[in-house]
């Protein structure tokens, strides 16, 4: 129930010690990546000290040595990691980016980039490993796989998290290398020509390796490793503002990477702020970076140019379908540094009104490719009962995930709306009246929340919506229900490899549950 003194606060993640000196303030510069990469990684290869007894791991591409000479077998392995990064993992870092750069060139660019050659196999392999080697299901096919998509002759195992340790000690090695390259063209900073191109080339491939590296913490520690990587990212994507590259490049592809570095940055920002309760790193208020980023955000509060245009949407383009996403991010993204102020500040009622004002906007605005174009009732465990559910499913999958968000972020304002002295003063009944309406209001989000996952969309848009299917599952009063959401909480790990075991493990405990119920894989 959502009955109590106060609105329910959901509860966070335990904090840690180790975070806060990380995560002092957003502009806190980490040491991590702060472009002096000595601090934290030593002068030989095996940067991770993952091979004790080798203390440098030979490139790949090093014909002087012959322990660097490309085997067959090695070739058909970085095939095969290339190739499952490209139809696996790739589309869930575009899931917001409609011109699918992580997914489309990243892997072209891998051909001749030892760092992203290297990032892109470490993460395809340690997904692969978590998911046991099981690539996804695509139904009976006439035409046998091709070589490149069968590793394994089936008599042995082969151990990716070996394989994924080796290959991310590689990329480190060659991110430093990167590291002092950009930093010195930073401090020595050349007349716009050729040589910028190639720095910002640089720059741009460190801030995708970085970002891959995110991710392949993500999948099972959002500690320490995540954290400092996006903190290190943070300070990669301050190194050269937006509007210096479009002044200085010559290559107008240049800052395609770094348009999607952010915004792939920005969605683990608000899980990183949320699950720590901090602030998060970009600064939402900079309206001149975010607008320089694609968003139309004004200091007055306003989303759009021309609210007409974006909910009429004449041409149905994917542009305006990321504008509005991005937007939503934005968004959520501010109800993270609410949450994370001064609860006694007497700011926080109008930020509050604020946020509700901008999220009722940005919802009561939408275009229409943002309404799912299937929806049925989901079936009910027991004959006797009607179910609450529904399936939903999108077109789009960046609209999905978007409503999702939408969502989420109304729940969070709902359970953090402050208390005034009105509201204090309220007679017993007027209050817990408010209370069941919290409460009625809360599970309605959360059913549509549940509903987008119960519609089993694509890998990217499961792997986006693990905070938002846990916050609506503790909002759940119904066993029934909330056995739905472990159960797809528990599908998502197995499907994809991202560790959901916390998430649930949270939602029993608030729930009252001493184990799962029977029948939950």
């Amino acid at each position: 129930m959502l009955l109590s003194e106060s609105p329910m606060q959901v509860a966070f993640t335990t904090d840690h010690a180790m975070l806060d000196e990380l995560w002092k303030n957003e502009h806190y510069d980490p040491q991590f990546f702060d472009l002096q990469p000595d601090a934290y990684y030593s002068a030989a290869g095996n940067t991770c000290g993952f091979l004790p007894n080798i203390p440098e791991i030979v490139d790949e591409v090093d014909q002087s040595d012959i322990f660097a000479l490309i085997t067959s077998e090695r070739d058909h392995e970085m095939a095969y990691l290339i190739r499952h990064f490209t139809e696996a993992i790739g589309p869930w870092m575009d899931l917001f980016d409609r011109d699918k750069h992580f997914t489309h060139l990243v892997p072209l660019k891998a051909l001749r980039d030892a760092l992203l050659r290297n990032a892109i196999a470490a993460v395809a392999a340690k997904q692969l490993g978590r998911v046991k080697g099981q690539k996804p299901f695509t139904g009976r096919q006439s035409q046998k796989p091709s070589a490149m998509e069968v590793l394994d002759d089936g008599t042995t195992e082969v151990d990716w998290f070996y394989k994924a340790a080796n290959y991310y000690d590689k990329a480190i090695a060659f991110s430093r290398q990167y590291l002092q390259a950009v930093s010195g063209e930073l401090s020595n900073p050349p007349s716009p020509n050729t040589q910028m191109a190639v720095s910002l080339a640089n720059s741009d491939d460190l801030l995708v390796a970085v970002s891959i590296f995110s991710l392949y913490e993500s999948l099972d520690n959002l500690e320490t490793g995540w954290l400092q990587h996006l903190a290190g990212l943070k300070s990669l994507l301050g190194a050269v503002s937006p509007m210096q590259q479009v002044q200085n490049q010559v290559v107008p592809s240049l800052t395609v990477g770094r348009l999607a570095s952010f915004w792939n940055f920005a969605r683990a920002d608000y899980q990183a702020a949320y699950l720590n309760k901090q602030r998060t790193l970009l600064n939402t208020e900079d309206f001149a970076l975010w607008n320089s980023c694609g968003l139309e955000v004004q200091q007055d509060g306003s989303l759009y140019k021309s609210t007409d245009f974006v909910k009429n949407d004449p041409t149905h383009s994917r542009a305006l379908a990321e504008l509005v996403a991005h937007t939503l991010l934005w968004l959520v993204l501010r109800v993270m540094n609410y949450l994370a102020s001064d609860e006694n500040s007497s700011a926080r009622q109008s930020q509050w009104e604020m946020l509700t004002r901008q999220l009722d906007h940005w919802y009561g605005n939408l275009p229409e490719t943002f309404q799912p174009c299937a929806n049925i009732r989901h079936p009910a465990s027991g004959r006797s009962m009607r179910s609450q559910l529904f399936e939903a499913f999108f077109s789009i999958d960046v609209c999905a995930a978007a409503m999702q968000l939408y969502h989420f972020a109304r729940i969070l304002l709902l359970l953090h709306r402050p208390i005034t002295t009105a509201t204090e003063r309220s007679a017993f009944r007027n209050r817990l009246k408010a209370y069941r309406e919290v409460s009625t209001e809360a599970i309605r989000h959360a059913h549509e929340i549940i509903g987008v996952a119960l519609g089993r969309p694509h890998p990217a848009i499961r792997v986006e919506m693990l905070l938002p299917l846990s916050i609506a599952g503790a909002c759940l009063e119904e066993n029934d229900e909330r056995k739905v959401v472990l159960e797809l909480l528990h599908a998502i790990e197995q499907d994809t490899g991202h560790s959901t075991g916390t998430r649930c493990e949270e939602l029993m405990q608030e729930w009252g549950w001493a184990q799962e119920p029977e029948g939950i894989a």
